[in-house]
């Protein structure tokens, strides 16, 4: 079925803009709505824009800057969504598990990290790779009973409340292991999922004091 695209988008023409901080010049070619999307989202962070983009171009180290701030831009908006959904039944989520001492994060329907605490990112250790906007399983591997594939489904059907997993994160010099647990967050207003996964309190790395040799794991094959 073809779905007609919005009149409005033959308005959404890329539209170079240059920006300037501090005696730099950044030149951006973005869509209008992202644009607008970046304006606001300085304005909630009381800053203008050039200070704004400046600030996300030092964090940024790949090669195309413009493609980065698209993809920050549609993550943005998914938090947006996922308070929007989430509503007043699971009130400040998004808050509550950034906040949380307990390694955590929120995925959303495609297993797309949309969230994670400090916790959770002591855990992996340093990475090479940013971790919001990652599948799940290009980050760590998952072990479930069944396929994650045929888990996840069940998941969002709303057959099933919430699963257990097993998580193995391999880099170079150390290998994670911990037990976890997925939630299955689902609004019937929006028609839309979210899950929130937990990572024991006991998980340890394996090699350190006192922490049991990890098991042998076998990633999902999904």
């Amino acid at each position: 079925m073809q779905i007609p695209a919005p009149k409005t988008f033959g308005n959404q023409a890329p539209k170079p803009r240059i920006v300037q901080y501090r005696n730099k010049r950044y030149s951006v070619r973005l869509e209008p709505i992202y644009w607008q999307t970046l304006e606001v989202l300085a304005e909630r962070n009381r800053l203008r824009l050039g200070r704004f983009v400046a600030e996300l171009a030092e964090g940024y180290e790949g090669p195309n800057f413009s493609s980065y701030l698209r993809v920050f831009c549609m993550l943005e908006g998914e938090q947006a969504l996922a308070r929007e959904t989430l509503g007043p039944t699971h009130h400040g989520l998004l808050d509550v598990v950034t906040n949380c001492p307990n390694p955590g994060l929120i995925l959303s329907r495609y297993r797309t990290v949309i969230a994670y605490n400090s916790a959770f990112g002591e855990w992996l250790g340093p990475m090479d790779v940013a971790v919001i906007g990652a599948e799940l399983t290009s980050l760590v591997q998952v072990r479930t009973r069944r396929s994650l594939t045929e888990v996840w489904q069940d998941m969002i059907s709303g057959r099933e409340a919430k699963t257990d997993a097993k998580l193995l994160y391999v880099a170079p010099g150390r290998v994670n292991a911990a037990q976890a647990t997925i939630l299955a967050l689902r609004s019937q207003t929006y028609q839309e999922f979210y899950a929130v996964m937990w990572l024991s309190t006991q998980a340890k790395r394996p090699g350190m004091p006192g922490a049991a040799p990890a098991p042998p794991l076998r990633a999902s094959q999904d």
